[in-house]
C-alpha cells in the first residue's frame, strides 16, 4: 500500500502522511473487528481487505492473528466470525462505566412514560453507536442491541451530532464516508446536510422521517457534557403508520427535551467528577 492509499476505515489522525506515534496494523486489526454489527455476522478475506485498503495477504495476516487471539473463529463458509471472547471488551466497558448504568435507568423512565422505543447514541466514525437503550420495545427491522451502530447520516442522533460540527467538518465527513442512500428520504449530499444541520441547529434538535428505515420516524436532542458540548443523542422513535414525525414531535418534544436536560446533568456531574 502506498502513502496516498490509506484505509479510509481508520481515523483521520492515523491517516495522516506520517503516523509516526500509531500503528497502523493494530488499528487495521481492530477496523476488521468494527466491521460486524446487525447486518454483518461474518466477514471474508476479500472484504476485510477492502474495507481497511489493504492486500488480500495482509488481511490474511490480520485475521489468523485475531483467530489465534480467540476474538474470531473461522464458520463454515470460509469466512469468518466474532467469538464470544469479543464481549469481553464490551462487557469490561459496561462494568466499568457505572454512568452508563444511570443513564440507561432515565432511558427506561422516558421509553415508559412516552411508551416509545427510546435510546443514548454516539457518534463514531460514519455512524452512531447505542450505548443505552430500552430492551423492552422495537422499532428497528433489525434486533439491536447496546454497542451496535447506524448509519449516522440516515439516523436522528446521528444528523443531530452532526450538525453540532462546524460545515467545513461536516463537508469533509461527507466527502470522506459517501453516505448512502438507505430509504427514500436519505440525506446523501452534502449541501442538504448542510442545509439540515442549520435547522437543526435553530430548533435545537433533530428529526428524521422515513430516512433509516421506511415507515420509521425519530426526534433526537442533544446530551451535552461539562462544558456545554454536546456529545450524545437522545432518541425517542415511533412507527410512521401512527404518526408523521411532525406529529412525534408536536407530542414528545417538551418531555425528551425535559429528559434530555436532566440526563445532561447528570452525565455533566459525572464527568465533573472523573475528568
Amino acid at each position: 500500500m502506498t502513502g496516498t492509499a490509506r484505509p479510509s476505515a481508520l481515523p483521520e489522525e492515523i491517516m495522516q502522511d506520517n503516523p509516526k506515534d500509531y500503528s497502523l496494523t493494530l488499528a487495521k486489526g481492530m477496523a476488521i473487528l468494527e466491521m460486524f454489527g446487525p447486518g454483518v455476522q461474518s466477514v471474508s478475506l476479500q472484504s476485510a481487505a477492502t474495507h481497511v485498503g489493504t492486500s488480500r495477504a495482509s488481511a490474511r495476516r490480520l485475521i489468523l492473528t485475531l483467530v489465534a487471539m480467540g476474538y474470531l473463529d473461522r464458520s463454515g463458509s470460509g469466512t469468518y466470525v466474532l467469538t464470544a471472547k469479543s464481549l469481553g471488551i464490551s462487557r469490561a466497558f459496561l462494568a466499568g462505566n457505572s454512568i452508563l448504568s444511570i443513564l440507561a435507568e432515565k432511558v427506561r423512565e422516558l421509553a415508559a412514560e412516552l411508551d416509545c422505543p427510546c435510546s443514548i447514541v454516539s457518534l463514531s466514525g460514519s455512524e452512531v453507536m447505542f450505548l443505552c437503550r430500552d430492551p423492552s420495545r422495537r422499532v428497528y427491522a433489525s434486533q439491536l442491541a447496546l454497542g451496535d451502530r447506524l448509519p449516522a447520516h440516515a439516523s436522528t442522533g446521528g444528523k443531530l451530532l452532526l450538525a453540532m460540527k462546524p460545515d467545513d467538518e461536516i463537508r469533509k465527513w461527507f466527502a470522506r464516508y459517501s453516505p448512502q442512500k438507505l430509504a427514500a428520504r436519505t440525506i446523501t449530499e452534502p449541501t442538504a446536510m448542510l442545509a439540515e444541520a442549520a435547522r437543526i441547529r435553530a430548533q435545537g434538535y433533530a428529526s428524521s422521517d422515513c430516512e433509516l428505515e421506511e415507515g420509521l420516524v425519530s426526534l433526537g436532542l442533544p446530551v451535552r457534557d461539562h462544558l456545554g458540548t454536546p456529545r450524545l443523542s437522545l432518541v425517542v422513535s415511533q412507527f410512521a403508520n401512527h404518526k408523521t414525525s411532525t406529529a412525534l414531535v408536536a407530542q414528545y418534544l417538551d418531555a425528551t427535551r425535559a429528559a434530555a436536560e436532566q440526563i445532561s446533568v447528570t452525565y455533566a456531574d459525572y464527568l465533573r467528577h472523573n475528568a
